[in-house]
């Protein structure tokens, strides 16, 4: 049984990943979402300090399955995919099974991470502006301050993590790496994204149509995309 295992993007939780559920379940499709520290279920844990250590606690949090799963793929979305990244670095240097593959979605290469308007020193109001343009805050957050209150601390954290990230070098992974981008996107840069061929001797990209988070509007035609890029690879083992 193939499994898909998915990092979410700045501020969010696994819950990103929740309408994908029922569409996977039917393709006989396993989708695994682990958690960040200081939201969703582990709210009252502190915030990662670096992408390595969320990556390490991935790792941690994944363990049993990269024991027991040799037929598993990546998918990181914004922060998600240099999480995504670090993460199959990680497991290169174990005795686990590598990824089938990695999809990168809406993620600037990693020695391109600076390269971003979205900026933890922005003011809140600045913040919340940047947020909205990119739909990254729903509308039952934006109608309530208390909410606001908790999520941006957490958002600035997330995107803080992003400006302090150091690519040390342009360590290849042994899996393939694909690549996605909104053509509307408003801060991801196609060509920056392009950079992540670097990182694969399997490099392959797909555009679609939409802003920073282009696969919900018509979620069901994404999906369907998205196994067929995961059958795709499995056929070239």
């Amino acid at each position: 049984m193939k499994t898909l295992i998915c990092f979410p993007s700045s501020g969010s939780s696994s819950s990103l990943f929740a309408p994908w559920k029922l569409f996977f379940e039917q393709k006989n499709i396993a989708l695994i979402c682990p958690e960040y520290p200081a939201r969703g279920r582990r709210f009252t844990d502190l915030p990662a300090k670096s992408i390595d250590a969320l990556a390490q606690d991935m790792m941690h949090q994944l363990q049993d399955e990269l024991k027991n799963n040799g037929d598993y793929h990546l998918f990181g979305h914004s922060l998600g995919g240099i999480v995504a990244y670090e993460l199959a670095l990680k497991i290169q240097q174990s005795p686990y099974k590598a990824p089938k593959s990695i999809f990168i979605s809406s993620s600037h290469a990693p020695h391109k991470r600076e390269e971003t308007s979205l900026k933890s020193h922005l003011s809140d109001s600045e913040l919340i502006v940047a947020l909205k343009q990119i739909g990254g805050l729903k509308q039952e957050v934006l109608n309530h301050p208390e909410l606001l209150e908790l999520v941006l601390p957490i958002i600035r954290a997330d995107l803080a993590l992003n400006e302090h990230y150091q690519s040390q070098k342009k360590v290849p992974l042994s899996c393939p790496i694909i690549t996605i981008h909104g053509t509307d996107d408003p801060i991801v840069k196609l060509d920056y994204l392009k950079e992540w061929k670097h990182y694969s001797e399997d490099y392959q990209h797909i555009n679609w149509p939409g802003d920073h988070f282009y696969f919900q509007p018509d979620l069901e035609r994404f999906l369907t995309t998205l196994v067929t890029s995961l059958e795709a690879v499995n056929k070239q083992d």
